[in-house]
């Protein structure tokens, strides 16, 4: 618990470190019951599926344009201390590099795909 308080309050998070540390919560057992329990709330995909179609030449589908200022209003609405995954590659590390930015190469490489 205290790495977890600690990893929070280096990110500037307090909420977060406040609600870890009042919490009571713990771990679930691993057991049959637990991964039963997790399978009726998250069932398997349906056998019969149909495969993704390719949006390339049908009118369904619409090319998603995003912009620039866009990308800024998503990156910045993410709380302290959030991460984008295993990498450990958090937004608050793209708002850092574009602050720090002298021109705009970053974030129009952040629109482009």
């Amino acid at each position: 618990m205290a790495a977890a308080v600690t990893s929070k309050l280096e990110a500037g998070n307090f909420r977060a470190a406040i609600r870890i540390i009042c919490s009571n919560d713990t771990p679930v057992p691993v057991n049959l019951e637990t991964l039963q329990t997790l399978q009726q709330k998250h069932p398997a995909a349906a056998s019969d599926r149909r495969p993704p179609s390719d949006p390339a030449g049908n009118q369904r589908f619409e090319p998603l344009q995003v912009s620039k200022e866009d990308v800024l209003r998503a990156l910045r609405s993410f709380p302290l201390g959030s991460s984008g995954g295993p990498d450990g590659l958090a937004p608050q590390h793209i708002n850092d590099l574009l602050a720090g930015a002298t021109d705009d190469s970053l974030q129009s490489a952040l629109v482009v795909w």
